[in-house]
């Protein structure tokens, strides 16, 4: 999401020319709309509000002014309010695209994943060369599972902005979603030429690459990732996923441990965790994470399967064969067979214990 175009507020373009009263009025409101964008460029989302604030006193029907001031609120959380301020923009300028586009975010953002895909497809009827709009509408198609639609956006994002590397992040993911791989990895290095520090299109490539086995990129890709982005719990447990199949169990911990530090309640991490923990025989601390696993999810079949597993470990054999046995009785899902073939050969060697 994002305000009206710092380049078209400070050009003087149509969208910062507030109306005329013939007393210079539009000048002043062009000068407050000038501040307000640098100090929204800034980070001062207050200063930036006063400045429009002060603009739409002069000028209460400038759809600029409107439509930057609804994205003052919508860096804060406040979507209502945001909605409100660009549906009064989109009153007084039918035709403005950015605030189709700012209303769309808001919208999904808030929860109307659908009303924000109309409002999206505005803007860009609107304004074909809306590269944020179409950028937009790439993500949310994509979060829809619609990859052939986002790969379509991003392709129209980019004839707008070609040298933009988000939007070749974008593009990429969305091919990779077809299976189209060795074609992402080529957009994905083409957005890493653009713009080498984005963290993003270093872990796209990184999940890219362990998709087509090639792990040692899948690797690089990832730790480049981390070390621009430390905080990225999904490159850091693709990592540990890595890790484990590269056969190196102890720095795979150590990454899941890390992932844990900094979000204590991500789940799909106290469950791989577990796993290697059982791997290792460390079997009251795995127990006690499938617990926590379990407490939050008691139908986890994975985070049941191995609890069955550990508590045959420990002796507890009566646990163990409830447990396996109502799991083993289930439809669907690998767990389930596991647990059937588990119960048919319980006094052989147990080689489940992987991510």
């Amino acid at each position: 999401m994002a305000g009206e175009s710092i380049r078209d507020i400070l050009r003087g373009g149509a969208d910062s020319r507030g109306r005329s009263d013939g007393n210079g009025a539009a000048e002043s409101t062009r000068e407050f709309i000038r501040r307000g964008v640098r100090l929204q460029l800034q980070g001062d989302a207050a200063g930036a509000r006063r400045e429009f604030e002060a603009a739409l006193a002069e000028s209460p029907d400038d759809a600029c002014a409107l439509n930057n001031l609804g994205f003052t609120f919508a860096q804060e959380g406040r979507f209502e309010e945001a909605i409100g301020f660009y549906k009064q923009a989109i009153e007084r300028d039918p035709q403005k695209s950015m605030a189709y586009a700012n209303l769309g975010n808001a919208r999904v953002a808030s929860g109307d994943a659908q009303g924000g895909f109309e409002d999206l497809k505005r803007a860009v009827e609107v304004d074909a060369g809306n590269a944020l709009a179409w950028d937009s509408l790439g993500r949310l198609l994509l979060a829809s599972g619609r990859a052939q639609e986002a790969e379509h956006a991003w392709r129209k994002a980019l004839q707008a902005a070609p040298d933009q590397a988000s939007l070749y992040t974008g593009l990429g993911t969305a091919v990779a979603a077809q299976q189209r791989y060795p074609e992402a990895v080529n957009i994905l290095r083409r957005a890493l030429g653009l713009n080498s520090r984005s963290a993003t299109a270093w872990a796209q490539l990184g999940v890219v690459c362990f998709i087509r086995r090639d792990l040692g990129s899948a690797e690089e890709a990832l730790r480049q990732a981390l070390s621009l982005n430390p905080n990225d719990i999904c490159a850091r447990h693709h990592l540990a996923t890595l890790l484990s199949v590269l056969g190196k169990p102890e720095e795979a911990i150590a990454t899941l441990r890390c992932i844990l530090e900094l979000s204590p309640a991500y789940l799909p991490a106290q469950l791989d965790l577990a796993v290697l923990l059982l791997a290792k025989n460390k079997l009251q601390e795995a127990l006690e994470r499938l617990e926590r696993v379990l407490a939050k999810q008691a139908r986890n079949q994975r985070a049941l399967f191995y609890k069955a597993l550990v508590l045959d470990q420990l002796g507890r054999f009566k646990e163990a064969s409830e447990i396996l046995e109502k799991l083993a009785g289930e439809e669907g899902g690998k767990y389930p067979e596991r647990a059937r073939r588990y119960l048919k050969d319980r006094s052989g060697p147990c080689h489940c214990a992987s991510i």
